[in-house]
């Protein structure tokens, strides 16, 4: 972990300690210049961590779940509904396919082709709730784990067991960040060995992640490049960053505006 990281960790644990945070006070406890804080605070908030507001910002995961959801919607919303539709048509009838939590894996499920005949597999409730009226979907959720009232999702020893008794044929990972060094990355330590066993227990790997994540590293790593199959992102990324991962034998799918 790099010394950026550590500090951006640090700082949203002073922010969701405190209850929120100026950028002045920021600045004078990590002795970085305004920039660097609010490059940080800006990366915090892409990844939904945090909320920006005149002059500071907040941590986003309020009592209301809902509205922590709403916050991480609201983060490149239109990236991630060309990246789902765009994964959504990876998938083919008959496939048993993991759908990591999320808001831009929810976006898959609602583009997928309507009717086809496919096993959705998921530890998050909404993506259950929503592929379940889905005609010839068969979902399942995995036995086990703890409702996290934020992500919706199931997590948990009981829930990483589950999972790794599975064989699917994909699986579509969230994550927050790709990049040559690290390969995949989160923020969340507590369902990092649930994305690892989600990989273990596919195929083919398939993440899905908006440009503004790919070439940087976030807190945690979960899995090298070697372990990923595609990328899906959008138009956006950085074409040397495609180059490097084409050469790396990862395969990127650009979600591109029609015109």
């Amino acid at each position: 972990m790099g010394e950026r990281n550590l500090r951006q960790l640090k700082m949203l644990e002073r922010i969701r300690s405190s209850g929120g945070a100026s950028v002045s006070q920021l600045k004078n406890e990590f002795g970085v210049s305004i920039v660097t804080i609010r490059k940080d605070l800006e990366e915090l908030e892409r990844d939904g961590l945090i909320v920006r507001t005149f002059g500071g910002a907040v941590p986003s995961l309020t009592s209301d779940p809902q509205e922590s959801l709403n916050v991480r919607s609201r983060l490149n919303p239109h990236e991630k509904q060309l990246i789902g539709k765009l994964a959504a048509s990876l998938i083919e009838p008959m496939e048993s396919v993991i759908v990591d939590a999320g808001s831009t894996t929810l976006e898959i499920i609602r583009h997928m082709r309507h009717g086809m005949p496919v096993t959705i597999i998921t530890p998050a409730v909404n993506i259950a709730i929503e592929a379940c009226a889905l005609p010839n979907v068969t979902v399942m959720v995995p036995g086990g784990g703890l409702l996290d009232h934020f992500t919706l999702s199931l997590e948990g020893k009981d829930m990483d067991e589950s999972f790794s008794r599975l064989h699917a044929d994909k699986v579509f990972l969230g994550v927050r960040g790709v990049d040559l060094q690290h390969g995949l990355s989160d923020t969340d330590t507590r369902r990092i060995v649930l994305k690892q066993v989600m990989i273990q227990a596919s195929q083919q790997v398939i993440v899905v992640a908006d440009s503004h994540k790919i070439g940087k590293p976030s807190l945690i790593d979960i899995a090298p490049l070697s372990a990923v199959h595609a990328i899906v992102t959008d138009e956006g990324i950085d074409p040397a960053m495609v180059e490097e991962l084409t050469c790396l034998g990862v395969t990127v799918h650009i979600a591109r505006e029609m015109r």
